[in-house]
């Protein structure tokens, strides 16, 4: 036991010792993770501000008096009138190509006719349709499609007004949407849909290099040969510098949730888009918070005992950190999965390695876990972190492996 409280008291005095790595672990994370999000941001909000802003150039074919009224009552401007000339209405459609033209809009001949036969006269009236050309690439050209949509319904509705006598004799009802939620759970779901995957990502970002030179670094300098022929049990070094680097990798990733918690409202108030978290509230059961804690010392035991094991069977720095990169990438995508999935109450994928931990994060967020579920989790993460921990062990009383033999 006190082989490992040295080993942990080393490794730590070695980080919190060293300016550099304080910087690089727990002051440009906040750093970073503020301005990217500020800086995401802004350039929605300008991006949309411009959207808005931009006055849509839109070119009307055969437009009917009855369309050229309502808009000039409903302040609708802008716009030009092709009156029958068929090679400018191409040359219209072709500069939604290249962003000349944002919206052409085709009402078909005889539309007048048909859309201003009244009541006693059903039984000839047919549906025309108008088309309307634009280019969902551009940013300007869905927009005016948007808003045109929205003043051709009005129009429409003017329209059937007009032939009834009343609108409300042909609209039949209404559809009144309520909103009933749980707030916590709606917020739970939330933040489940990412932060799991940034669990994930952080968690072994932040354990990879420290990682790899606390084990393959060590190895290439010569240091761990000296602590191999210290009094120190193998075993107790294999387990101080997981501890160690398990301490170190919570500290740094608890930064970088933390300062995601608090820009993530901050970019959403900047698009617009704050009163999507008006009313919702992130609260924590025990229960939950007992969870989220027992899962996560166990992931963070999985990803130190797999990169620390890659590390021991490394000869030097480059070659650790070419063996972990694709892990790395790995541990990315199964974080991603579970963005856009769920595993469905189904066992089994609870005991798959990494994606059934981020599975199980996402479900106790959003109070849907069940405990066979978390269980099934738990006991798998902290079964491979084990077995994980057992192969080092071995690795370090191999003098071939530790001593590039």
């Amino acid at each position: 036991m006190y082989g490992i409280k040295a080993i942990v008291s080393k490794e730590l005095r070695r980080v919190f010792k060293d300016k550099k790595m304080i910087m690089s672990l727990f002051v440009l994370p906040v750093i970073l993770v503020v301005g990217l999000f500020s800086l995401i941001g802004m350039l929605v909000k300008g991006q949309m501000d411009d959207v808005q802003e931009h006055e849509p150039v839109v070119y009307i074919m055969n437009a009917p008096d009855s369309f050229l009224s309502f808009a000039q009552t409903a302040g609708l401007t802008g716009y030009t009138v092709i009156d029958g000339d068929a090679k400018q209405a191409e040359d219209a459609k072709a500069g939604l190509y290249d962003a000349l033209t944002d919206l052409v809009i085709v009402f078909p001949d005889g539309f007048e006719a048909q859309v201003t036969k009244g009541i006693d006269a059903l039984d000839s009236i047919q549906i025309p349709s108008v088309e309307l050309f634009y280019n969902p690439s551009e940013d300007y050209s869905a927009q005016a499609r948007e808003v045109y949509m929205a003043y051709l319904d009005s129009y429409r509705q003017m329209l059937l007004g007009s032939r009834f006598g009343n609108y409300a004799a042909v609209e039949m009802f209404g559809i009144n949407d309520n909103l009933i939620q749980d707030e916590d759970k709606a917020a739970g779901k939330m933040l489940g849909t990412m932060l799991p995957y940034f669990i994930t990502m952080l968690i072994f970002a932040s354990a990879m290099s420290l990682g790899v030179d606390m084990i393959a670094g060590e190895k290439e300098r010569g240091t761990l040969a000296a602590m191999l022929l210290s009094p120190i049990k193998r075993e107790q070094i294999v387990l101080g510098k997981v501890f160690s680097l398990s301490i170190l990798a919570v500290m740094s990733a608890a930064v970088y949730i933390i300062s995601m918690l608090i820009a993530f409202p901050m970019m959403m108030k900047n698009v617009g888009d704050g009163d999507v978290l008006s009313g919702m509230s992130v609260n924590f059961t025990g229960a939950q918070i007992a969870q989220i804690v027992i899962l996560m010392i166990g992931v963070v035991l999985l990803y130190v005992s797999i990169i620390c094991m890659v590390a021991v069977f490394a000869r030097n720095v480059k070659e650790a950190s070419s063996y972990i990169s694709p892990v790395y990438i790995l541990v990315i995508v199964a974080g991603m999965i579970t963005m856009y999935s769920s595993a469905d109450g189904v066992l089994y994928k609870y005991l798959i390695p990494v994606y059934g931990s981020s599975m199980a994060f996402k479900d106790i967020l959003t109070r849907e876990i069940t405990m066979p579920d978390f269980l099934a989790t738990t006991i798998s993460t902290y079964a491979v972190a084990a077995i994980l921990v057992c192969i080092m062990t071995k690795a370090f009383n191999s003098e071939k492996v530790m001593f590039n033999a």
